[in-house]
């Protein structure tokens, strides 16, 4: 009798404790329902999809009448050479002066033939013309006698001369000099042989009495 009157009310205390469950969630529900509170988890109200269209792809044909066309450089102008008169310039004619001919020299005598005797023939100056008397001498009153001495090759030509002694003016000196270089002589011999002798002695007498002759 007893057993059976403490099962029943063990029974009775979980049937009391199911019923208080219930009604508390059930009480819980219907407040959150009331108080319109979102009892969803945070995580599975933020979660949301959006599907994100990709723009057009435009076809190449498109994008090519859209580029800019590349202009073409501007043409560089056109360079016009200026008109330029020319002149042709007549170049004076040059002539080249004509040379001289240069003057023979005289032939190279032969070497002289061997001298047969030992006679000596001085040279001998040939008849011409007398040196002219010097102007400022003749002014001046000047005369006397100049002493030259000369050398002859064997062809009569003078080849030096020298002023040995002085007439005591020195344009007399001088005019007999210039005179005695143009004179030819007759060659000196030796044993009849012409040959160059030097050291020959000539004396003009310088007057002036004869200045006017």
């Amino acid at each position: 009798m007893y057993e059976t009157a403490q099962h029943s009310n063990s029974k009775t205390r979980v049937v009391g404790i199911v019923t208080a469950t219930a009604l508390t969630f059930a009480f819980g529900y219907a407040l959150a329902e009331g108080m319109n509170l979102d009892i969803t988890p945070k995580d599975e109200r933020a979660m949301e999809m959006v599907i994100i269209t990709p723009p057009p792809v435009k076809p190449v044909e498109e994008i090519k009448k859209v580029e800019k066309p590349i202009e073409a450089p501007p043409a560089a102008p056109e360079l016009v050479a200026p008109e330029i008169d020319f002149v042709v310039e007549t170049l004076p004619v040059m002539v080249a002066p004509v040379a001289e001919p240069a003057p023979v020299p005289d032939p190279i005598p032969a070497a002289p033939a061997p001298a047969v005797g030992t006679d000596r023939i001085a040279p001998k100056l040939n008849p011409g013309a007398k040196p002219a008397y010097p102007p400022a001498a003749l002014r001046a009153g000047e005369q006397g006698a100049t002493h030259l001495r000369v050398c002859v090759n064997p062809q009569g030509r003078v080849t030096s001369v020298n002023i040995a002694g002085t007439s005591g003016s020195q344009r007399l000196d001088d005019a007999a000099a210039k005179w005695l270089r143009n004179e030819r002589f007759t060659p000196g011999k030796i044993g009849g042989v012409a040959q160059a002798m030097c050291d020959h002695d000539v004396y003009y007498k310088w007057n002036l009495q004869d200045a006017g002759k």
